[in-house]
C-alpha cells in the first residue's frame, strides 16, 4: 500500500506539471507577459507616421542597451487565407521563436497601434516621458493573470481534470492511512503523539510530491528554452505555484484525518485488528457526495458539448455544399474618428467590388433572440443582397421562390407571413435602422422600401463565422425577416449620407464573403484597407477546426466522466466496505437471527436514498434540469443496492466459512 501511495503522489505531481504545459501552450508562442513596462500603441499625433515611430523606438532602444518586441498581425501571401502573429525586437536582439520573427517588409508595412513590450533594466517613467516628447499614444497593459488562469481551467475540461486528480490523490491517501491504521497505533503505544505521526506522515508525501512536480516543471522550463520562448516564465511559475498550494493543502488535510483517526481508545482493537474508523466512514461518505455530484455536473456538460457538436456537424454540411467562402474581420486595433469614416467608405467600396463579383452580404446578430423582428440590429433579421436569394432558397406566401434585382434601387423587406400584419411597424423601424430618413432629407430624394410577404417557418442559413466564435454553433435561422439592399438603394457610393453608416460594422461582423481568394485580396489592398484587416477566413476550414475543437473537448469530458466512474465504484466498495467494518458484529448477529436484506442494511439504504435525494438536489440547482437530476437519483440507487448486495453476499459467505471453522 505504500507504494501506491507514493505512485499516486508523484503521478499526481507529474500530471499537474503537464497541466502547467498545457497552460503555457495555450497562452501561444508569441504571449509576452506583461509588466510594468508593457504598452498598447493607441497612435501618435503625427497620423500614426510608422518610419518616425520606429526610429524614435529603436533610438531609444539602442541608447539604454534594452529591447523591445512589438506583436503584430500579418495579412496571408500567396494562397493562403491565415493570418499570422509575427513579433519585431528594437534594440537588443532577442532570440525568437522559430518562425515568428517578422521580415523586414512585414515590418515597414504594419501598423504602429499593437502591444510593445520593453524588456531589460529601464525604468516606466523613462519610457514614457520617452513616449510624451515623441507624441506617442499609449495605454499601459494590465493584465490579469488570475483571469488568463481561470479561463484556461474553465475550458477543455482542464478544471476537471485538476478535480479528478486531487480527488483520486485524497483518495489514496485516506486508504493508505486506513490500511495503515493498526501500525499508527503500534507507534502511539510507544509514544508518538498523533501530531508527530501527521507531521511525518505530510513531510514524506509532501517530499515526494514536491520532487516529481518541481522536477517535471524545471524540465518544462528548460523545454521552453530550447524553444526560445523566454516571456512567461513568471505567469508559468505563478500558475505552478498555485497548483502546488492547492495539492498541499489536499496532502495536509490527508494527514490532519490521519491524525485525528486514532486515540488511546482504538490502540487495543487496532492491535486485535479491528479497523473500526468512524472518521473515515465520513470522511468516505463526503468523498461519495463529491465524485457523484462531480461526475453528474460533468455529464451535464459532455450533453451540452455533444448538442454543440451535432449542431456544427449540420453547419459544417451546409457549408460542404457551397463553394469555399472567404470573409474578413476588423483588426482590434483602435481608430480615431477621421480612421473610422475612411474604414466605413473603404468597406462600402470593398462590398461594391465584391457584390459586382458575386459576393455575398450576410449579417445576422440575432442568436438568442428568435422572435424579436423590430430589432434589426439584434433581433431575429438577416441583412443580405440579392446574391444571398440566388444562392438559397426563399419562398414568398404562395411557395414560389424569390429572385430580386441585384443592383435594385429598392431595399426589399421579406417579413414572415405571422408578423406581416405589422409591416408597417416593422418598415419604419428598419428606415430607421438604416438611416433612410436621414438620407431623404440630406438629398431631397426618396429611398424606396418595399415589403414581401414570405412563408412561415423557412429555414435559413446565416453563413456566420463570427457566430462560431461567439459560441452559437447553430448556423440556422427560423421565421427571420430579411432586408435585401444594395449599394444603390442606400444612395449609392455616398460615405456622407446616415444610410451607409453601417458597412464597416458589416465588415467587422464577417459579413462580405466571396468564393474568390484573390479577389479579396486584390480588393483589400485597392482599397487601402491592409492594416485595418484583422483576419481572413476560410469559412470551411473555420467551422472544421471548430468542430476539432468540440470534439476534442467531448472525447476529454467522456475520458474525464470514465476515469471519476470508475472512482465512484471504488469510492462506494471503500464506503460500504467500512461500514461493515464498522458493523460486522451488529449484521453477523442480525444474518444468525435470520434477519433479511433489507432488514440488516435498512440504515445504509436509508443513507444511499437520503445522499442521492440531496445529491439530486443539488445538481438540479446547479443545471435546472429536472431530467437529469431524476436519472441520477434512479441510477445511484440502483447501481449502489446492487453493489451492496454483492458485498453483502460476500460478507454472508465469509460468515458461514467462519461457523464452518475454516
Amino acid at each position: 500500500m505504500k507504494k501506491i501511495r507514493y505512485f499516486s503522489v508523484t503521478i499526481a505531481g507529474i500530471i499537474l506539471s503537464l497541466i502547467v504545459l498545457a497552460f503555457i501552450r495555450s497562452l501561444g508562442a508569441t504571449y509576452i507577459e506583461s509588466s510594468n513596462s508593457s504598452y498598447e500603441i493607441m497612435g501618435t499625433k503625427n497620423k500614426n507616421n510608422a518610419r518616425q515611430f520606429n526610429n524614435t523606438i529603436e533610438i531609444y532602444t539602442k541608447a539604454h542597451n534594452i529591447s523591445a518586441i512589438k506583436v503584430f498581425n500579418v495579412l496571408p501571401k500567396d494562397g493562403s487565407s491565415e493570418v499570422q502573429t509575427k513579433m519585431h525586437v528594437y534594440g537588443k536582439n532577442i532570440r525568437l521563436p522559430k518562425g515568428l520573427r517578422a521580415t523586414k517588409d512585414e515590418f515597414q508595412t504594419s501598423d504602429i497601434r499593437y502591444p510593445l513590450y520593453f524588456i531589460g533594466n529601464v525604468d516606466s517613467a523613462s519610457i514614457e516621458a520617452m513616449f510624451k516628447r515623441a507624441g506617442i499614444k499609449y495605454e499601459k497593459i494590465h493584465e490579469n493573470w488570475n483571469a488568463d488562469i481561470i479561463l484556461f481551467i474553465s475550458s477543455n475540461s482542464i478544471g476537471n481534470i485538476i478535480i479528478l486528480v486531487l480527488l483520486i490523490l485524497l483518495i489514496a491517501l485516506l486508504l493508505s492511512n486506513l490500511y495503515s491504521l493498526k501500525k499508527i497505533n503500534i507507534r502511539a503505544l510507544f509514544g508518538m503523539s498523533n501530531m508527530q505521526d501527521a507531521l511525518k506522515s505530510w513531510a514524506k508525501d509532501q517530499f515526494v510530491f514536491t520532487m516529481s512536480y518541481w522536477t517535471a516543471i524545471i524540465a518544462i522550463t528548460f523545454y521552453l528554452k530550447y524553444q526560445y520562448v523566454s516571456n512567461l516564465y513568471r505567469i508559468m511559475f505563478y500558475f505552478a505555484l498555485v497548483l502546488y498550494f492547492v495539492t498541499t493543502t489536499v496532502i495536509i488535510f490527508a494527514a490532519i484525518v490521519r491524525g485525528i483517526s486514532h486515540s488511546k481508545y482504538t490502540i487495543i482493537d487496532a492491535i486485535k485488528g479491528n479497523t473500526q474508523s468512524k472518521i473515515s466512514f465520513y470522511i468516505n461518505l463526503l468523498i461519495k457526495i463529491i465524485v457523484e455530484i462531480f461526475i453528474t455536473v460533468s455529464f451535464v456538460g459532455l450533453m451540452g458539448a455533444l448538442q454543440r457538436q451535432e449542431q456544427l456537424q449540420a453547419q459544417l454540411s451546409t457549408w460542404t455544399s457551397y463553394k469555399t467562402l472567404y470573409t474578413v474581420t476588423a483588426s482590434p486595433i483602435s481608430t480615431d474618428s477621421a480612421e473610422e469614416d475612411f474604414l466605413n467608405k473603404q468597406s462600402m467600396l470593398l462590398f461594391n467590388y465584391l457584390d459586382k463579383h458575386n459576393g455575398l452580404l450576410i449579417d445576422y446578430q440575432g442568436w438568442g433572440n428568435g422572435s424579436d423582428i423590430l430589432d434589426s440590429v439584434n433581433g431575429n433579421v438577416m441583412t443580405v443582397n440579392a446574391e444571398y436569394l440566388r444562392k438559397n432558397v426563399v419562398r414568398d406566401s404562395n411557395g414560389k421562390r424569390i429572385l430580386l434585382p441585384k443592383y435594385s434601387n429598392v431595399t426589399y423587406i421579406l417579413i414572415p407571413k405571422k408578423y406581416y400584419y405589422n409591416k408597417a411597424q416593422i418598415i419604419q423601424s428598419y428606415r430607421r435602422a438604416l438611416g433612410l430618413n436621414e438620407s431623404e432629407k440630406k438629398i431631397g430624394k426618396i429611398f424606396q422600401i418595399k415589403p414581401i410577404e414570405i412563408k412561415n417557418n423557412q429555414n435559413l442559413f446565416t453563413y456566420s463565422s463570427d457566430a462560431l466564435s461567439l459560441g452559437f454553433y447553430s448556423g440556422n435561422t427560423t421565421s427571420a425577416a430579411l432586408i435585401v439592399l444594395s449599394n444603390n438603394s442606400l444612395g449609392g457610393l455616398n460615405s456622407t449620407l446616415d444610410s451607409n453608416i453601417n458597412w464597416s460594422a458589416y465588415m467587422s461582423d464577417a459579413s462580405f464573403l466571396t468564393p474568390n481568394l484573390t479577389l479579396l485580396k486584390n480588393g483589400i489592398k485597392k482599397y487601402g484597407l491592409t492594416k485595418y484587416i484583422g483576419s481572413i477566413i476560410n469559412t470551411k476550414s473555420y467551422a472544421s477546426k471548430k468542430l476539432s475543437e468540440i470534439n476534442n473537448e467531448v472525447l476529454l469530458s467522456a475520458l474525464v466522466i470514465s476515469i471519476a466512474a470508475i472512482i465512484a465504484v471504488i469510492e462506494n466498495l471503500v464506503f460500504n466496505t467500512i461500514y461493515f467494518n464498522n458493523n460486522k458484529k451488529k449484521i453477523a448477529i442480525q444474518r444468525l437471527l435470520g434477519q433479511s436484506f433489507t432488514k440488516r442494511f435498512k440504515n445504509i439504504i436509508l443513507l444511499i436514498l437520503v445522499l442521492s435525494a440531496f445529491e439530486s438536489v443539488t445538481v438540479f440547482a446547479i443545471t435546472q434540469k429536472l431530467t437529469v437530476s431524476v436519472l441520477l437519483f434512479t441510477l445511484i440507487n440502483i447501481i449502489e443496492i446492487i453493489l451492496l448486495s454483492i458485498q453483502s453476499y460476500r460478507v454472508d459467505k465469509q460468515l458461514v466459512l467462519t461457523i464452518k471453522g475454516e
